[in-house]
């Protein structure tokens, strides 16, 4: 980053650009498709207005006041670009040794000067198992978390839980009629469900059975204490067993609480918006006019029934205010998959209350839907009840049978591994195939799930970065031991100097860009960046092992500097895979 600090400082000095343009000038710098082009170039067509000149002019006269700075080589203005060439005996060894010296930090900052962000992710049903089309949300959630994190913010996990609600008084009902002690403690949620699914069949012959339940809801509302103690066992239970779940992924949260747990603050939300003369009455339904809040016609938003019952918008309402009075967080975010236009007449809303209620801070404007496509073409070998406890067993099954074809067919390549690294190693690859298909295109695209392709060792997929990472630690294991280490730091001590080829200019190119992919991941709310940097440097990485021998070349000084090189990829490729919650492994 030292480099890229460096550049800035330069161009803002060249521009004749006050310091706090420096986030215009950093954003701005790309990489030219055409490595001809230059190393980095800067479009200067943000600088226009500013300068009250045409782009054009703004690259020249850079270019003609830039050539102080220590890490250009030469410049190229063309048009309305200033492409910059870089000199590479001077760039090389800073972004090794800044990277190798670092280690698990490179690509840190502060950009959220601890702030807080609320994140809202995987919120699932109680007395249900997780469905697979859970993962998603939970993933992308988890990754935003890890990065945001990452960048200086004090991300707030938050798991809104559906924990309250009608469904319950059936679950209650059944269990009254046929709860079995025995059952419910060896299979818990599992149990549930099936008690749940036995109450809503029984109401197809028996209707009064759904008035029953509303009934026993009702009761629990108003805290009923035997059926409130059933329901905290029922949901104490559903958390048990989704955090084992949880663990598996590498995934936690801060907080549980759902639905039930800001019930209680709904009237007296309901009631400011009405005081404020906010929500008014429609066909004996409380609700808020948004259009003209979201300049388009959109359906109001609905805090109360007609039949008096309040809706999921005025649980939201009363949740997000109850996030700002908890947190005063810089983003409150909601990773939810195609629910754009309940969010954002709940957004309206609040902004209407806060405009009614002349707020200090408006702060609807920082609450934020992180929407997403779903995936399609998931289905498991036990039939069509997709359920991710399922799915993450096969996953593990699938990538097991995968490792042993390969150690059969190539054994050179891949040894054979004892039964536990079989197991663990199995497990780790199962989940990559998962947690990086999620990412592996923009959040919001439609996905086609195929197993055979998920799991590959090669193509976008996670395990390709595993195998790449387990690649260069092969190399390291055959370094050991040979002539290439005189102290444990040599290879941070190498002369860099000496790489001196295309390829290697690429890969260092490449891992300098960590932190901007960091930052752009960050700031677009978009786990795809990390993930289409990676798959970038692994298959660079990938070409380079191909063309060049690493040890046992002509100058044993040479095969440091490689390592070392070697090294900064291992490096970034563990740090990102961290970010996106996939494990790097040492063997694959």
């Amino acid at each position: 980053m030292k480099v890229r600090s460096s550049l800035v400082q330069s161009l803002l000095a060249a521009l004749g650009l006050p310091e706090d343009e420096r986030d215009l000038v950093e954003r701005g710098l790309i990489q030219p498709p055409d490595p001809e082009m230059g190393d980095i170039a800067l479009p200067c067509f943000p600088f226009a207005s500013i300068l009250k000149t045409s782009p054009h002019n703004i690259a020249k006269d850079a270019a003609s006041k830039l050539m102080q700075d220590p890490f250009i080589e030469r410049l190229n203005p063309q048009g309305p670009y200033l492409n910059i060439f870089l000199k590479r005996s001077k760039v090389i060894p800073v972004v090794l040794m800044e990277i190798l010296e670092q280690s698990d930090s490179y690509g840190r900052q502060n950009l959220g000067k601890d702030e807080v962000i609320v994140i809202d992710y995987s919120h699932p049903n109680i007395a249900k198992p997780f469905h697979f089309g859970h993962l998603r949300s939970t993933n992308i959630g988890a990754d935003l978390a890890r990065i945001l994190d990452y960048l200086g913010y004090r991300v707030f996990r938050k798991n809104y839980i559906g924990d309250w609600g009608t469904q319950f008084g059936f679950v209650i009902y059944a269990w009254q009629k046929y709860g079995d002690e025995k059952i419910l403690e060896e299979r818990a949620v599992d149990y549930l469900v099936e008690l749940y699914i036995r109450a809503n069949k029984e109401t197809e012959s028996d209707p009064k059975i759904h008035e029953e339940a509303k009934s026993l809801f009702k009761r629990l509302e108003e805290g009923d204490e035997k059926l409130t103690a059933l329901w905290k066992r029922f949901r104490a239970l559903s958390i048990e067993t989704y955090e084992k779940t949880y663990a598996r992924l590498g995934v936690e949260f801060d907080s549980f609480e759902g639905e039930a747990a800001i019930s209680r603050k709904v009237d007296e939300v309901i009631s400011r918006f009405q005081k404020a003369g906010v929500a008014i009455e429609s066909e004996n339904a409380i609700v808020v006019e948004v259009s003209d809040v979201l300049n388009r016609e959109i359906a109001p938003c609905m805090l109360r029934k007609s039949d008096g019952s309040s809706t999921y918008a005025a649980r939201d309402c009363a949740e997000a205010i109850a996030r700002w009075e908890d947190h005063k967080f810089a983003a409150n975010m909601y990773v939810c998959s195609r629910q754009e236009d309940h969010f954002a007449q709940v957004f309206a809303a609040l902004k209407k209350l806060a405009r009614a209620e002349n707020w200090e801070y408006d702060w609807s404007d920082r609450c934020e839907n992180i929407s997403f496509g779903y995936v399609r073409g998931m289905s498991t070998r036990k039939g069509s009840a997709v359920w991710l406890g399922e799915v993450l067993e096969e996953a593990r099954d699938r990538a097991r049978a995968v490792r042993l074809a390969k150690e059969t067919s190539n054994p050179g390549a891949f040894p054979r591994l004892t039964s536990e690294q079989l197991d663990r190693i199995s497990e780790s690859v199962g989940l990559a195939a998962l947690l990086y298909n999620d990412v592996s295109a923009s959040r919001m695209r439609d996905l086609d799930f195929d197993w055979d392709t998920v799991l590959r060792f090669d193509g976008n997929t996670g395990p390709y970065l595993q195998y790449t990472y387990a690649r260069i630690a092969g190399v390291f294991r055959k370094a050991e031991g040979g002539d290439y280490s005189e102290d444990s730091d040599s290879v941070e001590r190498a002369d860099f100097k000496l790489l001196t080829t295309e390829e290697e200019w690429s890969l260092v190119l490449a891992v300098r860009e960590f932190p901007k992919a960091v930052l752009q991941s960050g700031r677009k709310r978009e786990p795809h960046e990390i993930a289409g940097y990676l798959q970038n440097l692994a298959m660079k990485f990938n070409n380079y092992y191909g063309a060049h021998r690493i040890l046992n070349v002509e100058h044993k000084s040479l095969s440091k500097a490689r390592l070392g090189l070697l090294k900064a990829v291992q490096n970034i490729l563990g740090l990102g895979m961290n970010l996106l919650g996939i494990s790097a492994l040492d063997v694959m």
